[in-house]
C-alpha cells in the first residue's frame, strides 16, 4: 500500500470518531453490522433480526465486534476528550497542507534531487495530482508531529497516577518529545543525503546496458516518501529502548547481552526497509542502526529504573 493510502486510512479513522462523534459511532456501527448480518440472512432466505437478537447473538458467539462496541459505549468520556484532541491535530494537519501547498513546487524539486536527472515519466492522467497529494500530507504530517505527540501525552496524562508513572511521564514530556523530533529529522538527513543517493543510482544503473531508467513520477514520490518515513522511524529506536528500561521492563545488560540478537534483526530491517538487496547499500544502513542500537543501550543505562515490585498488604 502506498503512503498515501496508509495515511488515508489512519485519516478517515479519526475523522469517523472527530465528525460522527463518541456518543454515535458505536451505535452507527452497529446498525452498519445489522444491515450486514440481515444481508445475508436475506440471501439465507431467514428472517432478519433486530438490533436486540444481533446483540445478543454477537454477545453469545464471543464477537470481538461486540466487545470493542461495549468498550466504545462504556469509555465515552474519554472518545469525547479523544475527539476534542482529533480537532486540534486536524486542525494543525490542515495548517500543515496549506504551508506545504504553498511551497509544492519547491517540496517536489528537492525531492527529485537524489535521482540526480534519471527521467520522471507520467503514465496516467491523475498521477501528478496524487504526486502533489502525497507530498503535502507528508509534509503536513511531519510538521505536525509535535503537536500530534503533545496531544497524546496530555490525553494518557489523567490515567497516570504512581510516582513511577508520573516520573516517565515529565521525562517524556521534557526531554523525550524534543528528541523525537530531532531522531526523526536526523533520520530524514540520513535518508536524503545518504540512503537514497547510493540506492537511486543503484536501481538506476542496474540493467542499464538493456533499457534506460524512465521511471514513473507517481512511483517515485511514493518509493521516496516511504524510505524516508521508515528511516525517520527507525531512528526513535534508542528513544524506545531508553523509555523500556525506564520503565523497568528491560535492564541495559539485558539489551547489552543480546547485541548477536539485535544484529541479525537489524539485518532484517535493513533488508526490509533498503532500497536494494545488495551489501554495499545493506551496510549503508546497518551501519547507524548499529550505532544507534549501541546509543541506545547507554541512553537505557542512564535513565534505567529498577521496577518496583507491588507488595501485597496484610
Amino acid at each position: 500500500m502506498s503512503f498515501t493510502g496508509v495515511f488515508g486510512l489512519v485519516l478517515v479513522a479519526i475523522m469517523a470518531i472527530a465528525l460522527i462523534g463518541p456518543r454515535k459511532l458505536p451505535s452507527g456501527l452497529e446498525q452498519l453490522a445489522l444491515l450486514l448480518t440481515n444481508l445475508r440472512m436475506s440471501s439465507a432466505e431467514l428472517p432478519p433480526l433486530t438490533m436486540e437478537q444481533a446483540r445478543r447473538s454477537w454477545q453469545s458467539n464471543g464477537s470481538i465486534f461486540y466487545a470493542v462496541i461495549q468498550i466504545m459505549y462504556g469509555a465515552e468520556e474519554h472518545l469525547l476528550e479523544m475527539r476534542r484532541r482529533i480537532f486540534v491535530v486536524l486542525g494543525v494537519l490542515v495548517f500543515g497542507a496549506i504551508i506545504a501547498g504553498i511551497f509544492s513546487n519547491r517540496l517536489l524539486t528537492i525531492l527529485t534531487l537524489p535521482a540526480h536527472g534519471i527521467q520522471l515519466v507520467v503514465l496516467h492522467p491523475t498521477d501528478m495530482i496524487w504526486v502533489f497529494f502525497e507530498v503535502i500530507l507528508g509534509a503536513a504530517a511531519v510538521v505536525s508531529l509535535p503537536v500530534i505527540l503533545y496531544e497524546v501525552l496530555m490525553f494518557i496524562r489523567p490515567a497516570l497516577e504512581s510516582p513511577q508513572e508520573l516520573s516517565v511521564f515529565r521525562a517524556i514530556a521534557l526531554l523525550g518529545m524534543p528528541l523525537v523530533a530531532v531522531f526523526f529529522i536526523l533520520g530524514l538527513i540520513f535518508a536524503y543525503f545518504i540512503m537514497l543517493p547510493f540506492g537511486l543510482q543503484y536501481l538506476a544503473s542496474f540493467g542499464s546496458d538493456l533499457a534506460k531508467a524512465n521511471w514513473n513520477v507517481r512511483s517515485y514520490f511514493s518509493f521516496v516518501l516511504q524510505v524516508l518515513l521508515w528511516i525517520g522511524a527507525a531512528f526513535e529506536t534508542p528513544l524506545v529502548m531508553a523509555l523500556l528500561s525506564r520503565l523497568g521492563l528491560v535492564t541495559p545488560k539485558a539489551m547489552f547481552r543480546q547485541w548477536r540478537y539485535a544484529i541479525v534483526g537489524i539485518a532484517l530491517v535493513a533488508a526490509m526497509i533498503t532500497p536494494t538487496v545488495d551489501p554495499v547499500n545493506m551496510a549503508i544502513v546497518m551501519g547507524p542502526l548499529l550505532a544507534l542500537y549501541f546509543l541506545g543501550v547507554g541512553m537505557a543505562k542512564l535513565v534505567y529504573q529498577p521496577r518496583r515490585e507491588i507488595v501485597p498488604q496484610k
